[in-house]
């Protein structure tokens, strides 16, 4: 609680300092696939504001590109016994955007289609071990009191069970629609979405919340009227958040006619150094509450942006002969860019051994949470790297290393690195094909 109560006191004095000195800060880029510190919104970030047709290009009225890339990375991970799970080239692509069914864009079709089987993971092996391979192997190097607890869970859970084991395999290069969805903004205040949705985090990450690769099926509204309601942003979703082995929408569209999760989130912007949100979020029966601030200063000799974000679980849930206990956690992340290319991202954060409790599976509850899968349960430290070639070319690194605790963990150390291409980017400049989006005020 100490270092908790640090770091608020950080967080709350960054803030003093940038409300004093209220400039436009700079842009940071993420090109890794994972959440920057600081950086530009997210595909999914509710912050977005809405998009007009601004650029020209024979594809300008109808095809708004948020994402087109590539990447290719080498991934090491050794889990809390030392067995390395990974030491494995993978690749990802990444679509994200959307078809207007109007000029002015009030009405689309949005799309997220990318590779990986996972709810939380967009790569696929291509050289070295599958994951599948390497999670079979890694059975000789539990801890008795391990076995125990994943052989009680197997008894306890056979259907959960055949279903991890029939999705084991991580290789061939398929793409899915993990996200599918209808959305209309009929006047600029309100917007109604409806399909195969992403998850909405507001200023929290996929380290506190639910990994960036994730989806869900269901509705979503967004009221946009600080003048009248005060926050920036007010999100309601309803829907179904499962089907972790199933990323395709097309296999889990029946899941719109179910529910088992709800969430509720406000947001609001204080100038343009400090952003805020909070929610409130149930699934499986299971109560969340999640906070974050992200304050930015980029004249800093420091850092360039500041994110404090924290979550609680609220109550105990049984299910499966087992009772999984409340939890919180938080992380800290700071980010600097350096000669507009170089940016360096470093924190450190703490999730609760029962983190996965949220998916009602006592064997995916042995540590295989799902935020972001390169962070997942455990006290860590992380750092991250971006180092922008040009335009078109990204190279990045990823480092993390966890505290040792009493529980076992899939990622006690993690490391990758690679290279990212930026189609997108690359189709649009060349080609003048007007596919990248113009942001303008609301």
């Amino acid at each position: 609680m100490k270092t908790l109560a640090l770091l608020t006191t950080c967080a709350f004095l960054l803030a003093q300092h940038a409300l004093a000195q209220d400039t436009a800060p700079a842009v940071a880029q993420d090109t890794s696939g994972n959440a920057i510190a600081g950086g530009p919104p997210q595909p999914n970030d509710a912050a977005t504001p809405p998009v007009q047709v601004g650029a020209e290009g024979p594809l300008a009225r109808w095809l708004t590109m948020n994402t087109f890339s590539f990447s290719y990375r080498w991934r090491d991970l050794a889990d809390s016994n030392n067995y390395r799970l990974f030491d494995t080239g993978q690749e990802r692509t990444l679509i994200d955007g959307r078809f207007k069914l109007d000029a002015e864009g009030k009405y689309s079709v949005n799309f997220h289609v990318s590779s990986g089987r996972y709810f939380n993971w967009a790569y696929a092996d291509s050289i070295g071990k599958g994951f599948g391979d390497s999670a079979t192997g890694s059975l000789g190097r539990y801890t008795p009191a391990e076995l125990g607890q994943l052989y009680g869970a197997i008894a306890a859970d056979p259907v959960g069970t055949a279903d991890i084991t029939n999705h084991l395999a991580s290789r061939g290069w398929e793409t899915y629609f993990r996200q599918l969805y209808f959305s209309a903004t009929p006047i600029k205040q309100v917007t109604l979405e409806y399909g195969g949705l992403g998850i909405e985090r507001g200023v929290n990450t996929e380290i506190t919340s639910y990994d960036e690769d994730g989806y869900l099926a269901g509705e979503r509204l967004r009221l946009r009227d600080p003048q009248h309601l005060y926050f920036d942003q007010i999100a309601v979703t309803y829907g179904y958040l499962g089907d972790y082995f199933v990323p395709n929408f097309f296999d889990r569209g029946d899941r719109l006619a179910q529910s088992n999760y709800h969430q509720f989130l406000v947001e609001k912007n204080f100038g343009h150094r400090l952003k805020a949100s909070a929610d409130y979020t149930w699934q499986n029966r299971t109560d969340t509450l999640r906070e974050a601030v992200l304050v930015k200063v980029p004249e800093s000799r420091i850092l360039d942006s500041a994110r404090l974000e924290l979550y609680q679980r609220t109550d105990a849930v049984s299910f499966q002969g087992e009772t999984f206990g409340t939890g919180a956690g938080f992380a800290f992340t700071g980010s600097k860019t350096f000669a507009k290319k170089f940016q360096l991202e470093g924190g450190y954060d703490t999730v609760d051994q029962n983190y996965a409790d949220l998916a009602g599976s006592r064997v995916l509850a042995i540590s295989f949470a799902f935020n972001g899968d390169s962070y997942s349960i455990g006290p860590r430290f992380f750092t991250r790297a971006n180092y922008r070639i040009d335009p078109y070319f990204t190279l990045f690194g990823f480092y993390t290393h966890a505290l040792a605790t009493d529980y076992y963990m899939l990622n006690r150390q993690g490391m990758n690195f690679g290279l990212t291409v930026d189609l997108k980017n690359f189709l649009d400049n060349k080609f003048h094909l007007g596919i990248a989006p113009v942001k303008v005020d609301n």
